[in-house]
C-alpha cells in the first residue's frame, strides 16, 4: 500500500498544463496520500524540484535572465546571435505593456506548482495542529521533529515561490507608496474545485509582501539551524540561516533596512559559512561537495535529468562551449570602466583595466574574449556557470555568504558606519585577492561596484540592490536617445501574467 500512496503522489504532481486551473490545481486524488512522515517529505523535495523542473522553463534561471539583461550592467552587442531567445525583448525593457514571452509564461506555471504543492501539505498539518492531533498515526517524537522541520521547508518554499512572483510580475513594493495593485492570485489554502480555481482573489502587492514575511518568519522558528545530515546534498535544503538570508532579501527590497541588517547579523554570527575558497568554488561542483559560503543551492547529481541552460544565454560558458550561438550578453563598457576592469571600452583601445589583473574574480568567474567569431572587439563575459566537471549539471548557488557581507556593509554605511562596512566589504575583497579599502576613504560607490563584480548574474541581484536603495535603474551602454533611467517608484517595472491566467480567472475581469 505505501508503494502505491507514494506513485500516486508523484503522478499527480508530475501532470502539468497551460489552463488557469492548472496552475493551482495537482490532479491527486482528495484523499491526502501521504501515510507518514517518511511520506510527507515527497512534498517537501517536489517543492523544491519545480525552480528548476525544465531546463527550458526553469524560475531560477529565467529571473537570473530577465534581471541581468533588464539592468544597466550588460551589453547586448548588436553583432550577437539573437535565434530562439528573447534577449532583445529583455534588454529593450520591453516589459508593463508586452504580453510575456514563453519563458516568463513557463516560470509562472513552475511558480504556482510550488505554491500548489505547498498548500496541500501545509493544510493537512495546519489541520491536525487545529485540532490538537498528530497529522499521522503512531508518530514518535522524532517524527513529530522531522515534521516540525518539513513544515519549515514547506513555508519557505511557498515564500520563495511568491518572492519570484512579486520580483517578476508586479511592481517592486513602494515603502511610501499604498501598494494596493493586485496582479496575481495570493492563495494560502489549497483547492480543487474548479469553479474555486478559476475566481482565486488577487492579493495586492502589500498582502503579497507581508505573505512573504509571515511564512519566512515562521519558517525561521522552525528551522533547525544545522542541515539535513542524511541528505546527499544538505545545502539544497534550507535550514534556519537560508530563512534568515531571504528574510534580508525581503526587509531590504521592502526598505525595513534596520530589520535586514539585523538578519545578516545572525548569518553573520553562526560561524557556518566563511570565504576561505576561491570564489570560483562555488561554482565548479555537482552534487554533494559543499563550498564553504554557500547557504542554500540547487544541487545536481552528475547523472541528474534535470539541468538550468538559461544562464547560458549571458553567460561564455553554455554547454562549456565557448563559442556558443546562444551566449549573448556581455558586461557594458560602461560597467567594465566604473569598476575598473577595462579603459574606457572603445575610446581606450579595450585596454585592460588597473583593477582586473588582481582580481581573483576576473580571472575565474569571468572572460575576456578578444575575438568572438560573431564580436570581433574584447569583451567580457559572465563565466560563473556551468563550471563543474559536468557542465550541465553545476550546482546553482541561491545564496552566498558573500551577498550576506555586502548587503550589511551598505547598510552601515548608510546609517553612518564606516568601520562596519569597511570591515564587511574588505572581508570579501580579502577573497577575492585585493587591498583593504579603508575606511576614512570608503564610498557608497566603493560598495556599489564591489557587488556588481561580485554578484552580476545572480539572481537578478543588480536591480533588486538598486530597488531596495531606491537608485535609479541607469540605461548602461544603451543608447540614450531611446532609453531612459527607471525611477522610483518603479510602478511600470513589471510583466504581465500568462494571458491565459488572465483569460480564464474571472478575479483579472474584476479588479
Amino acid at each position: 500500500m505505501k508503494k502505491i500512496f507514494k506513485l500516486m503522489l508523484v503522478v499527480s504532481m508530475i501532470v502539468s498544463g497551460w489552463s488557469c486551473e492548472d496552475y493551482f490545481e495537482l490532479k491527486r486524488p482528495s484523499q491526502y496520500p501521504w501515510q507518514n512522515a517518511e511520506e510527507l517529505e515527497l512534498a517537501v523535495r517536489e517543492s523544491y524540484l519545480h525552480l528548476s523542473r525544465s531546463p527550458w522553463e526553469s524560475p531560477l534561471g529565467a529571473l537570473c535572465l530577465i534581471g541581468f539583461a533588464q539592468s544597466d550592467i550588460p551589453q547586448l552587442p548588436p553583432e550577437a546571435p539573437q535565434g530562439n531567445n528573447y534577449a532583445p525583448q529583455y534588454y529593450n525593457r520591453a516589459y508593463a505593456t508586452t504580453p510575456p514571452d514563453k519563458e516568463v509564461d513557463w516560470c509562472f506555471k513552475f511558480l504556482y506548482q510550488i505554491v500548489t504543492n505547498s498548500n496541500a501539505a501545509l493544510q493537512l498539518l495546519n489541520d491536525s495542529e487545529k485540532a490538537g492531533v498528530d497529522p499521522f498515526e503512531s508518530m514518535v517524537e522524532s517524527d513529530r521533529e522531522t515534521v516540525k522541520r518539513y513544515k519549515g521547508e514547506l513555508l519557505f518554499m511557498r515564500a520563495v515561490a511568491y518572492w519570484y512572483l512579486a520580483r517578476i510580475y508586479a511592481p517592486p513594493f513602494d515603502p511610501a507608496g499604498s501598494n494596493d495593485g493586485r496582479y496575481f492570485v495570493l492563495r494560502h489554502e489549497y483547492v480543487n474545485k474548479p469553479e474555486e480555481l478559476k475566481e482565486g482573489a488577487l492579493g495586492s502587492v502589500a498582502e503579497v509582501w507581508a505573505a512573504i514575511r509571515s511564512d519566512l518568519e515562521e519558517a525561521k522558528a522552525l528551522l533547525p539551524e544545522s542541515y539535513v545530515t542524511s541528505e546527499p546534498q544538505p545545502k539544497g535544503r534550507a535550514n534556519k540561516f537560508t530563512a534568515c538570508a531571504m528574510l534580508s532579501r525581503v526587509y531590504f527590497i521592502t526598505g525595513e533596512h534596520g530589520r535586514a541588517e539585523q538578519e545578516c547579523d545572525a548569518i553573520l554570527a553562526s560561524s557556518m559559512y566563511d570565504l576561505s575558497e576561491d570564489p570560483v568554488v562555488a561554482f565548479n561542483r555537482n552534487g554533494a561537495a559543499n563550498g564553504r559560503e554557500i547557504i542554500w543551492e540547487i544541487a545536481y547529481s552528475e547523472n541528474s535529468g534535470r539541468f538550468d541552460r538559461v544562464p547560458g544565454i549571458f553567460g561564455m560558458s553554455a554547454y562549456n562551449s565557448r563559442e556558443s550561438s546562444y551566449c549573448t550578453f556581455v558586461l557594458a563598457y560602461s560597467t567594465l570602466t566604473r569598476i575598473g576592469w577595462m579603459v574606457d571600452g572603445p575610446n581606450g583601445n579595450y585596454a585592460e583595466g588597473p583593477n582586473a589583473a588582481k582580481d581573483k574574480r576576473y580571472a575565474q568567474l569571468y572572460y575576456r574574449l578578444e575575438d568572438h567569431p560573431l564580436v570581433h572587439r574584447p569583451n567580457v563575459w559572465l563565466d560563473k556557470y556551468f563550471r563543474a566537471p559536468d557542465g550541465r549539471r553545476s550546482n546553482r548557488p541561491m545564496i552566498r555568504l558573500a551577498e550576506v557581507f555586502l548587503t550589511r556593509a551598505i547598510l552601515r554605511f548608510n546609517r553612518g558606519d564606516r568601520d562596519g562596512a569597511a570591515a564587511d566589504l574588505n572581508e570579501v575583497r580579502k577573497r577575492a585577492g585585493l587591498d583593504d579599502i579603508p575606511a576614512a576613504v570608503l564610498t557608497a560607490d566603493d560598495i556599489h561596484n564591489e557587488r556588481i563584480i561580485e554578484l552580476a548574474g545572480e539572481h537578478g541581484d543588480r536591480n533588486y540592490y538598486l530597488i531596495g536603495l531606491r537608485l535609479p535603474l541607469g540605461i548602461g551602454d544603451r543608447d540614450p536617445a531611446k532609453f531612459s533611467p527607471v525611477l522610483a517608484p518603479y510602478s511600470d517595472y513589471y510583466w504581465q501574467v500568462p494571458l491565459t491566467e488572465q483569460q480564464q480567472n474571472q478575479s483579472y475581469q474584476n479588479r
